[in-house]
């Protein structure tokens, strides 16, 4: 709690140092325009996940299904967990089903990550998609307190990727009998090696509930981004449009401590890194032009080439607008959950979703939700201060990222 509170403070006090110094420097630069952000992260979308994580995750998989290759006892499943903005499933995604010299058959049988409309039927529906899976064993639920006798290991060269289990739940009553249907199955299935991501908040509410975590013995984090991390992941979007010339001598220290503060302020959080660093992108006033920037064209465009040139100010954590208390609960939701549907944000709160469409228009007006595909998600960038809100609120908050 006083770590917490700490580094709360350190946070507010580096974001505001950091913006007192912008002001100064920024003269006659303003903030990039929607159109261009959302082009910036379409781009970024379309990278590979950072080698950091794919390498942490291939690393750790492959020690792990040695092991279960080799030893009849040895436990068949890796569990990853991530912050709760991570992009949890994409990394493990890139990291297993491009996977060159993967040791196994990867399937990933729940591959579709939208809760139906009805989450009562989410027991239904995995055993459904389960089944179309031979190397899977999910119809006799009875028989389920026991495991599948397998003594030839030979046999284990299934991988089967569960890549975001927080999807397959929602706070209800019965709302997370999903969940414990898998966990038999994964249990029940010992020929399979289950790889599964899942964000810190919901496995611990998971715990609460159905005390998950005696079920696997292999539970371990994403590793922390540093700068250099970060910006290797990111170079390939930076060098065609950040201007870099305007820096003096000293450029390649200054760019060093550009990324040591954005890894600093996003915690080495993949997702939060992205939103702040296009938050710190300014663009000269006369270039802010819609029709010059409606038709620019990342994937196509080189650095020496780019008639775009943005510039960076210091990376700093936006301000997080005055909340209510129904505020705090459906973003502690969204929190848990990931992303969702607005019936399925409702049902998780026991409320009529009327009462809450006021509140989630303005959360979306100010930017501390966004919306996908009819889906709700708390805005990265705003994850450090809401956390340490709900904290301060009395509110569950995760003690282990």
């Amino acid at each position: 709690m006083i770590y917490s509170l700490i580094h709360s403070t350190w946070q507010q006090a580096q974001s505001w140092f950091s913006q007192a110094q912008d002001s100064d420097s920024d003269h006659g630069l303003v903030e990039i325009p929607d159109i261009l952000q959302a082009q910036l992260m379409e781009a970024i979308n379309d990278l590979s996940s950072p080698e950091a994580y794919r390498d942490e995750v291939q690393g750790a998989i492959a020690t792990a299904i040695e092991d279960w290759q080799h030893n009849l006892d040895a436990p068949n499943s890796l569990v990853f967990l991530s912050n709760p903005v991570e992009a949890i499933a994409k990394i493990l995604s890139d990291s297993i089903c491009n996977w060159h010299h993967a040791p196994g058959i990867v399937i990933v049988p729940l591959d579709d990550q939208a809760r139906p409309r009805d989450p009562l039927s989410l027991t239904q529906q995995i055993q459904q998609a389960l089944s179309a899976y031979p190397q899977i064993e999910s119809t006799d639920v009875s028989a389920m307190h026991e495991a599948i006798e397998d003594e030839d290991l030979e046999k284990r060269t299934t991988i089967c990727l569960l890549p975001c289990l927080e999807q397959y739940f929602l706070r209800c009553i019965g709302g997370w009998d999903g969940i414990e249907y898998l966990r038999e199955i994964m249990a029940h299935n010992r020929n399979c090696f289950w790889v599964v991501g899942c964000n810190q908040w919901a496995w611990e509410f998971l715990d609460m509930v159905c005390q998950i975590s005696a079920y696997f013995n292999n539970v371990q984090s994403l590793p922390k981004l540093d700068g250099p991390m970060l910006q290797d992941w990111l170079n390939p979007i930076v060098k065609t449009v950040v201007d870099a010339n305007h820096l003096d001598t000293d450029s390649d220290n200054l760019r060093q401590s550009y990324w040591k503060s954005l890894s600093n302020q996003s915690s080495g959080v993949g997702q939060i890194a992205v939103h702040l660093w296009l938050q710190s992108l300014r663009i000269q006033e006369e270039d802010n032009s819609t029709e010059k920037l409606s038709d620019y064209d990342f994937s196509t465009t080189t650095s020496s080439e780019s008639s775009l040139v943005l510039h960076e100010v210091s990376p700093s954590l936006p301000h997080l607008p005055t909340l209510t208390n129904i505020d705090r609960y459906l973003l502690h939701s969204l929190l848990i959950h990931g992303p969702m549907s607005r019936p399925h944000l409702a049902l998780s709160l026991g409320e009529p979703e009327s009462q809450l469409q006021s509140r989630i228009q303005l959360l979306l007006r100010e930017g501390v939700l966004s919306s996908n595909n009819g889906h709700l998600a708390v805005q990265a960038s705003h994850y450090s201060k809401l956390k340490t809100e709900l904290g301060n609120n009395n509110f569950f908050v995760s003690g282990n990222e």
